[in-house]
């Protein structure tokens, strides 16, 4: 379901409901809630039934620009991040959203959901770090930018 796609339906809740939509999404810095400052544009490939793929693209004041990528299955073992150090698994249907739940190497172990509101125009992803001084909590709030632009139907 895309963000426009729930507008049509005349939704009245803030929150829409399904699978987060393939395409891009932009990290709102001034709504989120992070440890640390960061711009990340998040392209999501793939996200069907079985499987969620995204590449992300993240700028910080101590390592400028990285790419990372993702791949995993749904009730999957868990997959490595090329670009971070982390290990994640997905742990619900897709039609829920995004649950996910791993490591975040010489961090600690994270969980973290991730469901549409807004109509479908904002993702916002809340989420918790157990480090060895306690548990973190953070939230990544981003706005729909548009579909992919790559036809992954072929």
């Amino acid at each position: 379901m895309s963000p426009h796609h729930a507008e049509s339906e005349g939704a009245q809740d803030e929150r829409a409901s399904g699978p987060i939509p393939v395409g891009i999404w932009r990290l709102n810095q001034q709504r989120s809630k992070l440890p640390s400052p960061k711009a990340l544009t998040l392209w999501i490939v793939k996200n069907d039934d079985q499987e969620l793929a995204w590449v992300a693209v993240e700028s910080t004041p101590e390592e400028s620009n990285r790419i990372i990528t993702w791949r995993g299955r749904y009730d999957g073992s868990p997959g490595t991040c090329s670009g971070a150090a982390i290990r994640a698994s997905l742990r619900s249907p897709a039609r829920n959203g995004i649950h996910t739940e791993g490591e975040f190497g010489g961090v600690g172990a994270f969980s973290e959901a991730c469901i549409l509101e807004d109509n479908g125009r904002r993702m916002v992803c809340r989420g918790e770090v157990r480090t060895p001084n306690g548990t973190q909590t953070y939230l990544e709030d981003f706005d729909w930018v548009g579909s992919s632009p790559h036809d992954s139907a072929l």
